[in-house]
């Protein structure tokens, strides 16, 4: 059975000011990457009149949901399979980065910098998750998996100074 790979892409940021997922056309670049490597796709795009945005089968928010943490709860909840979550917001991943991932053991990347990155967790099958408002509560009972040696790959981008100091290393 393909790993089953969920996107985040729930639409605009408070702290960016703009919806960070169409940046860098940055789903449909991982979807494309994901497809390659076999993996089943699926993107949690918030809201129904988000699902024109992507080329995947797209998973809507449940209304009841009040974080990601309950909407993520609420997906794993409906899917007994393995699942390799992405943030639409880390524009540094590559496809070695990527390979890394998709190769991790159940659990929650640890950062370069010592910082979790549960929106790249790995999650098991038949996995029973607290019921928690916050990603670190919902994941207390993951372990935690280093990969200091992808750097500053797993970098999420909140704020459009990061955006900018992004976009003058690529010039």
């Amino acid at each position: 059975m393909a790993l089953l790979c969920l996107i985040l892409a729930g639409g605009k940021s408070k702290r960016m000011g703009q919806d960070k997922t169409l940046l860098y056309d940055s789903v449909n670049a991982l979807l494309s990457t994901l497809a390659k490597k076999e993996c089943k796709v699926v993107v949690a795009c918030g809201t129904k009149d988000r699902a024109q945005l992507f080329e995947a089968q797209c998973w809507f928010d449940p209304p009841n949901a009040m974080s990601l943490a309950e909407v993520l709860r609420a997906f794993i909840e409906q899917h007994d399979e393995e699942i390799q979550l992405f943030p639409a917001d880390m524009y540094r991943l590559d496809e070695n980065a990527i390979d890394v991932l998709l190769a991790q053991p159940h659990g929650i990347p640890v950062d370069a910098e010592s910082n979790e990155q549960p929106t790249l967790a790995r999650i098991p099958r038949h996995c029973t998750l607290p019921k928690s408002m916050s990603l670190k509560g919902l994941f207390s009972n993951l372990n935690r998996n280093d990969m200091s040696e992808l750097g500053n790959r797993l970098e999420n981008f909140n704020l459009p100074v990061q955006i900018d100091a992004l976009n003058k290393s690529n010039q």
